[in-house]
């Protein structure tokens, strides 16, 4: 009866469904050894679609591995490793505070130049400084390697690719995979 959401809790963990969105909680309430509060930190997002895991309609294993001695934090579905951390650096906000943070009273000086570049007001041409000739000259003796693919293209569409299971092609278009640096280019002497 006085469970509710503002029950305090140390570890929270699993699957949550709300509305469109699909998370994968992973959430510790920490205590500041120098403030004394609690605070909550999450698990990164998963890089990995969680998705079908939400709309098969089907039971799926969630498990949570935390290793105090080692730092870490691996989740499984299912026994398949679909994120993992480090319990100091890979939690929103960090257990370990950022080793640089930005001083909020921190100002530009008033007399800050803005140019990323500036002329260098005492630098003089080399005396033999020739304004006519061009700045690149094509080298006589350069010869093309054997086996160079004049014909193949720098990059090929990913023949891996798949197409978004959420893409419309009325709102974003017909789908094109993306480029990839072309293989034959990097077996060969070049293209």
């Amino acid at each position: 009866n006085d469970f509710n959401d503002k029950t305090p809790y140390t570890v929270m963990f699993g699957p949550d469904k709300c509305g469109m969105d699909s998370k994968l909680h992973f959430i510790i309430r920490y205590k500041n050894p120098k403030t004394g509060e609690f605070e909550e930190k999450h698990a990164k997002k998963p890089s990995g679609d969680l998705e079908s895991y939400f709309t098969d309609k089907k039971s799926h294993l969630y498990t949570l591995v935390v290793s105090e001695k080692a730092n870490y934090w691996e989740i499984y579905v299912d026994h398949k490793l679909v994120n993992s951390g480090s319990l100091l650096t890979d939690m929103e906000p960090s257990i370990n505070p950022p080793e640089e943070i930005d001083d909020p009273t921190d100002k530009k000086p008033a007399d800050w130049d803005e140019r990323e570049k500036i002329v260098d007001e005492k630098a003089t041409k080399p005396d033999d400084w020739d304004e006519s000739q061009p700045e690149t000259i094509t080298d006589d003796e350069a010869k093309k390697p054997e086996g160079w693919l004049d014909d193949e293209p720098l990059t090929v569409p990913d023949e891996k690719a798949v197409k978004p299971k959420d893409w419309d092609t009325e709102m974003d278009g017909e789908w094109e995979p993306p480029k990839i640096d072309n293989p034959k280019c990097k077996a060969g002497p070049g293209c």
